[in-house]
């Protein structure tokens, strides 16, 4: 490689235009982006394309977007060492630096930069993403669950462990979206070390139960408008159980939104009702959600354990159950459908004074076949159903399930049986597209499905 003698530096020297391949890479990456948006300027519109060229022009955008991040992960520390832009400027990183080139605010590049480095030790996904085969999201989630992983101390786990979580990780990241794979990775421990899972995570969570309460906080201030401003932190178990419950309130089929503030506040409410929470942000719709539920609270049996309209399920193991029963260790540990992490003291505790069901692998259960004799699928089923399946079973649909509408693999009126098995959940879009003989339906082995229109 050939530096020039440059008038730029002052005594140095430094790269011709051009010369170093980096350099070469990104004016050609801007020059084939320009005549890209110079094609679609002069009337080459995107839409002329058959569907099947549409699909590969949007996916290979998706893979240049992952690697052009990728590349910026790794460029950006490489940066702001001596001798570089940033040390040059005064500034503090080259995340600093461009972020003042471009008028933003620099966190967005901080967090690229942290993530690439936190990627040089997990070789095959930071390759994953150069190549556009992930995404920025599924990398950083990955991330996260593997840094978790113990690497140091008496519990470290061996490089061939630490080897294999990687593998299982890049796995999850070519099949579930990140924040599957966030609630995937809160067990990876389980996954690549049982053997030290169970103690390490039990531990882990009753000491992040005890920091909740102690950091637990709320407070509410005036704001002379006629509302109030919360402000708080609760721990993760309560904030599943109230996520939970409003959830349940803004599901987009229920009507109680009808007549409430419109999302056009220059429109008067009585000329402008509410459909299905359409014209409502989601935090408008949760924060009218929250007040229904603070309507309805049933203020003469406070603070009396009263009857509540929201079920937990606290998912645990029989043989951890009976052990912890007995041993009092406390170290296992179970999920609620919200996907929050609980101890089993804790599970224990919500079990004596809160309306909390357990479900319990390997243990008795309600009744969940109720084969021909009724056609809808009843409160246990659909329970069970939005355990096993927390969002629509649609590939790539993220509705939450208590949105979702039942449905019989098997039709009813073709035999099928009202089952957990026979059963499934759709959003009430997908549930159509089931029902549509313009599309095919095909089941996966994951209990997924996709639709294909019909020639």
């Amino acid at each position: 490689m050939v530096r020039d003698d440059g008038a730029g530096g002052a005594g140095g020297t430094e790269w011709g235009l051009g010369s170093h391949p980096l350099l070469t890479a990104s004016t050609s990456l801007t020059t084939a982006l320009a005549a890209a948006h110079g094609a679609i300027d002069s009337g080459s519109d995107p839409s002329w394309l058959a569907p099947a060229e549409q699909g590969a022009l949007l996916e290979s955008l998706g893979r240049a977007q992952a690697s052009l991040d990728a590349l910026l992960m790794r460029v950006l520390p490489a940066c702001s060492g001596p001798d570089s832009i940033a040390d040059d400027t005064a500034c503090r990183t080259a995340a600093d630096w461009l972020a003042h080139r471009q008028h933003t605010r620099a966190n967005r590049l901080h967090a690229a930069s942290k993530l690439g480095q936190s990627l040089a030790r997990w070789p095959r996904l930071a390759a994953a993403l150069a190549s556009g085969e992930i995404t920025t999201d599924h990398a950083r989630a990955a991330v996260e669950a593997l840094d978790r992983l113990p690497r140091s101390g008496p519990d470290a786990l061996d490089p061939e462990t630490l080897d294999k979580a990687e593998t299982v990780m890049l796995g999850h990241c070519r099949e579930f979206t990140p924040i599957q794979i966030r609630t995937l990775g809160a067990r990876l421990l389980e996954a690549v070390a049982p053997d030290v899972a169970e103690r390490l995570e039990g531990e882990r969570l009753a000491d992040e139960e005890r920091q909740a309460r102690r950091e637990t906080t709320f407070s509410m201030s005036r704001t002379g408008r006629g509302t109030r401003r919360f402000r708080g932190e609760i721990p993760e178990l309560h904030a599943s159980i109230l996520e939970a419950a409003l959830r349940a309130v803004t599901n987009p089929r229920r009507t109680h939104l009808d007549g409430g503030i419109p999302y056009d506040d220059s429109r008067s409410c009585d000329d402008a009702t509410v459909q299905d929470g359409q014209r409502l942000t989601d935090s408008q719709r949760l924060g009218q959600a929250f007040c229904t539920l603070v309507e309805n609270l049933r203020t003469d049996r406070l603070p009396v354990h009263g009857g509540s309209p929201v079920t937990v399920v606290v998912t645990i193991t029989e043989e951890t159950l009976r052990r912890e029963a007995t041993e009092h260790g406390y170290s296992g540990y179970g999920t609620t459908t919200g996907g929050a992490p609980v101890s089993v003291g804790e599970a224990r505790r919500l079990g004596c004074v809160h309306g909390v069901r357990g479900a319990v692998l390997g243990g008795a259960s309600e009744v969940l076949d109720l084969g021909r004799k009724v056609r809808l699928h009843q409160g246990p089923q659909r329970l069970a159903l939005e355990l096993e399946h927390p969002t629509c079973q649609a590939r790539g649909c993220d509705v939450p399930a208590p949105w979702c509408e039942t449905h019989h693999v098997t039709e009813w009126a073709e035999g099928g049986d009202t089952s957990v098995e026979d059963g499934a959940l759709f959003c009430p879009h997908h549930h159509h597209r089931v029902h549509d003989p313009t599309y095919e339906t095909r089941w996966h082995d994951d209990d997924t499905v996709t639709f294909h229109r019909r020639c």
